[in-house]
């Protein structure tokens, strides 16, 4: 028997739209995600759950898929429930300011000896700022991870996802063959692998090729129904994963054929490819970018070579 879940679907301000949570009923009634800190948001989640009889304080466990504002911003808003995540969800809700200056201190030279202009880094500390702004500081209660049974939710498995955030998980019924998903497949477009920084004393994460790892793990699962964060839910996942799988490989060959031979930066590739999406996010074209260009490294097509204080990437001979 499927487990009773209830999708609810409230506004962002971000690009990507709508996202969806998911109520669980079950001994103790779940919440997966939360929503972003705005007014908006949390006035259409109370009437959402009004309108299927539950007060927003009856629920007493939050489980988030990642650390990404749209899925954790509310969060806050429930300071008597147990919040559950990945451990590396923790600095993030907990706004550790110590966290955030290493972060930095990695990303903006990293930034820059890809050919980020000191405009574009200002754009990116803007986004960065603005982006946390949708977050609330609380906490973490209860770590998960790979193979984790869930608390009070029988049958319910947790299985770590990395590639679009360090911190995701999937959770799936083992049963009925269904799970939560996150933004780890979606049905109209690609999840982007989003660069983060290493932790401490570690290589930089690969995210694309983690993303591509994890895509495969949700095939393996045969999951009859995906719920996501956003857009339709998804019954074909084996198709779509091979879909998803089959368009990284075809857009690391459209960036090989953009080279053209030449040695070029990551930023030099995000300006022929985006052009004006660049401009206005280039953060998420540059993540986009750097992310093939590990794919095309791994798959021995491309090298990376240093010019001075500038990284470029040129074709293999």
């Amino acid at each position: 028997m499927e487990p009773s879940i209830h999708q609810l679907t409230i506004p962002t301000p971000f690009r990507v739209g709508p996202v969806h949570l998911y109520l669980i009923e079950g001994p103790v009634l779940t919440l997966v995600d939360t929503g972003p800190n705005t007014a908006e948001a949390w006035d259409e989640l109370t009437v959402q759950l009004r309108s299927i009889g539950v007060d927003p304080y009856d629920v007493k466990q939050i489980i988030l898929t990642h650390h990404h504002p749209d899925h954790v911003g509310l969060t806050f808003r429930w300071p008597e429930a147990t919040i559950i995540g990945h451990s590396l969800l923790r600095p993030w809700l907990e706004k550790d300011e110590q966290f955030f200056a290493e972060y930095a201190n990695f990303f903006y030279p990293f930034y820059r000896q890809h050919g980020l202009s000191d405009q574009h880094l200002k754009q990116v500390k803007k986004s960065y700022v603005d982006y946390l702004g949708f977050v609330k500081e609380t906490t973490l209660d209860t770590e998960v991870g790979e193979g984790d049974e869930l608390p009070f939710l029988p049958d319910w498995v947790v299985y770590e996802a990395p590639g679009h955030a360090q911190s995701h998980i999937l959770l799936y019924h083992r049963k009925a063959q269904v799970a939560i998903g996150g933004d780890v497949l979606l049905a109209s477009v690609s999840s982007n692998a989003l660069l983060e920084a290493p932790k401490k004393g570690e290589p930089k994460p690969k995210s694309l090729l983690q993303y591509r790892d994890t895509l495969r793990k949700v095939k393996q699962l045969s999951i009859k129904k995906l719920y996501p964060g956003h857009g339709p839910v998804i019954e074909n996942v084996a198709e779509l994963v091979d879909q998803r799988l089959l368009a990284h490989e075809k857009r690391a060959q459209d960036i090989l054929q953009l080279m053209n031979g030449e040695a070029m930066t990551v930023t030099d590739l995000c300006e022929r490819l985006f052009a004006d999406v660049h401009q206005g996010q280039p953060e998420l074209t540059f993540s986009e970018v750097y992310g093939h260009l590990e794919l095309l490294m791994v798959n021995e097509q491309v090298e990376q070579v240093q010019q001075g204080e500038r990284c470029l990437f040129k074709m293999n001979d």
